[in-house]
């Protein structure tokens, strides 16, 4: 989304709560990307709520922005480009940023914690078992415990035919209940079709793991709601 068009989005948001005010609730919302020099949208009138992703990062160099989370294309020329191949400096940069974003803008909810294993089938560039990854990963946990925030359990990259399994990983999940980390099942639609992916799997996966409920705004509060 443009930002000349954040107004209209917040305006047409509104207008669609007091139509369906009768039927359902509600709330506008921004996934908002965390760079150097990004916007802080947290107390823009209207948002109801931030979601807090790093999709990008920015090369010294050239000033160009590489990504995270696009194409396997995308995702080796910032490997090379910008890490020299090296696949722990990449992911430990990755969930720097995560970290960073966290005790500097906050956001409601942080989103899809390990997108990049998007382009990570059958262990390609790192294998999630191996302690080093496991250290970033909980490191994190660690800092998302902290800022009280809520962790998105994300449908998205199935829909969309990246992953089989959401995101977070389910050794993640794990984790995330013996730390008391509230989450939130989310699709993360880019299409009306998919606004619900696989949400009874979710469900029955963190009922398996051990959780009983999401956190999510309700009546205008935050509140853990079964699951």
């Amino acid at each position: 989304m443009k930002q000349e068009s954040i107004d209209e989005y917040i305006d047409l948001t509104k207008s669609l709560k007091e139509k369906y005010q009768d039927r359902i609730e509600i709330y506008t919302g921004l996934e908002t990307d965390y760079y150097k020099g990004c916007v802080d949208w947290r107390n823009k009138k209207g948002i109801d709520y931030t979601i807090g992703a790093i999709h990008f990062i920015q090369n010294p160099k050239s000033g160009r922005y590489l990504a995270f989370d696009g194409t396997r294309k995308d995702f080796e020329e910032n490997l090379e480009v910008n890490f020299d191949g090296d696949i722990k400096s990449l992911v430990a940069s990755y969930y720097g940023l995560v970290r960073e974003m966290l005790m500097k803008m906050t956001p409601n909810i942080v989103a899809h914690l390990d997108v990049i294993r998007k382009n990570n089938q059958g262990g390609r560039y790192f294998d999630e078992t191996e302690e080093w990854y496991r250290d970033e990963v909980l490191n994190t946990l660690e800092v998302i415990s902290l800022s009280h925030t809520i962790l998105e359990i994300n449908t998205g990259g199935i829909s969309r035919g990246y992953v089989k399994e959401p995101y977070p990983s389910r050794w993640i999940l794990e984790y995330c209940l013996d730390m008391d980390i509230p989450v939130m099942v989310n699709s993360d639609s880019h299409h009306p079709d998919t606004i619900d992916c696989c949400f009874e799997e979710v469900y029955e996966l963190l009922r398996d793991v051990g959780y009983k409920s999401q956190r999510i705004l309700y009546h205008g509060e935050w509140k853990d709601v079964g699951i």
